[in-house]
């Protein structure tokens, strides 16, 4: 049986899928219902109890009444700040699924070996008419982890995501996503991208001392924003480089996660900073 939490925000009844949900599927906000926080007010409870003192049962929901469809597009009452909670949102979850990537792939002490910087590096385009290209130590993979919430994908008309492969001897990982919004998307809010994608990291569960600086950046006369931050998880300390770039309809998102003061990753992801074109 399927269980929901509703948003203390919103209201919108989100399905349980895991122990780990913390941000509302709408609105990005963090759920003070969610599992992790509750279980710290309940030491020993199982998330089994979670479900059957504070979830929503599928049984328990009132039928609604049918409705009439309706495209919030064609709405007049739409407004600008709704498409800019979509854009937030959107990148929310770019950034919360880098950030668990990241703790998954860079999980040891180990540093990164100077290999990595002697080898051949090759360049390769990505995207639909590799409209990105970089340059790295090995070719990016296409992934399709990465989920969004079904309220917003009625603004996109393609994803296209890649991640470098995992390597036990090199702790670095490298992701790229390319969003193109449908044109009722109007015109992209920069701002909107930028704070979604620091929100979705910050939020995973175990993330701690989260701290970034953010300037404009451009790549190509395209114009974006660059963040660089720290922040500490499991037990470990992480940097990381985040950039995106938006033209039009389109945004490029680039995330380089690493090892906190490990030098030889550091050097490795600002080659390949300096190397992405448009």
């Amino acid at each position: 049986m399927k269980h929901f939490i509703k948003c203390n925000n919103c209201n919108h009844l989100n399905e349980l899928k895991s122990e780990y949900m913390v941000l509302c599927e709408v609105c990005g906000t963090k759920m003070d219902n969610n599992f992790t926080q509750w279980r710290q007010r309940h030491p020993g409870a199982t998330f089994d109890n979670y479900l059957q003192m504070v979830a929503i049962a599928e049984n328990q929901i009132p039928p609604e009444p049918p409705k009439r469809k309706m495209d919030v597009f064609k709405s007049k009452s739409l407004k600008k700040n709704t498409l800019i909670v979509l854009i937030t949102v959107l990148s929310a979850s770019v950034g919360g699924w880098l950030g668990k990537e990241a703790v998954g792939a860079v999980k040891n002490n180990k540093k990164t070996t100077t290999q990595i910087l002697d080898r051949q590096w090759m360049k390769k385009g990505y995207g639909e008419k590799n409209s990105l290209t970089l340059e790295s130590p090995w070719e990016l993979n296409p992934t399709s982890k990465i989920s969004f919430p079904e309220e917003v994908k009625q603004i996109i008309e393609k994803i296209e995501t890649f991640e470098s492969p995992e390597n036990k001897n090199e702790f670095l990982k490298v992701a790229v996503n390319i969003l193109t919004y449908k044109p009722q998307a109007g015109v992209l809010n920069m701002q909107g991208a930028a704070d979604g994608t620091m929100n979705g990291m910050k939020n995973q569960p175990g993330i701690t001392n989260f701290l970034y600086d953010e300037q404009p950046y451009s790549v190509n006369s395209i114009p974006g924003f660059i963040q660089k931050g720290s922040y500490s998880a499991n037990g470990f300390n992480y940097e990381f480089t985040s950039i995106g770039l938006i033209r039009e309809l389109v945004c490029w998102q680039i995330m380089i996660i690493l090892k906190k003061d490990d030098k030889t990753a550091q050097e490795a992801a600002q080659r390949i900073v300096k190397s992405i074109s448009i």
